[in-house]
């Protein structure tokens, strides 16, 4: 059975990362970039970490970090190659985005190396809005909708 849980994650969030993009799209340049991620604070207010597990380990995972009371950034979504087009990575990413309705507007980056990344976002509405050389990530975004002023 799989577990989904809110803001209690208790593996490894760095190295099931370092495990995807390094060893599965040998993204090796990210090396450096996971070792200075501060995960455990994806995990405090007001940013929400969604977790997949299942015996005891981590499958999946996908996060949204707020930028300002008006935008967020979905990050950190990750699910295990051989648990994809199972479900398991658009129900974290549906939790997450039901969380970010409170903002105007949705921000995620992806390595153009992610191509079945780039087609879930797109088919999910996100749309793209530039490619940042340095950081060698094409970022995208969504204006939400259902957006309504929090008084």
């Amino acid at each position: 059975m799989i577990e989904y849980k809110i803001n209690s994650c208790k593996y490894d969030i760095k190295n099931f990362i370092k495990n995807i993009a390094v060893n599965e799209f040998n993204i090796n340049y990210w090396n450096e970039w996971l070792e200075n991620q501060e995960y455990d604070k994806l995990q405090e207010k007001p940013n929400i970490l969604i977790s997949a597990e299942q015996d005891n380990k981590l499958i999946g995972i996908c996060s949204i970090k707020e930028l300002s009371k008006d935008e967020c950034i979905l990050n950190s979504f990750y699910v295990e190659k051989t648990r994809r087009n199972k479900g398991i990575g658009s129900k974290i990413f549906n939790m997450c985005e039901d969380y970010a309705n409170k903002y105007k507007k949705i921000i995620l980056c992806v390595d153009p190396n992610f191509k079945d990344a780039i087609t879930f976002y797109e088919k999910r509405g996100y749309i793209f809005d530039y490619y940042d050389d340095n950081r060698k990530e094409l970022y995208y975004y969504k204006n939400i909708n259902s957006y309504k002023e929090v008084k």
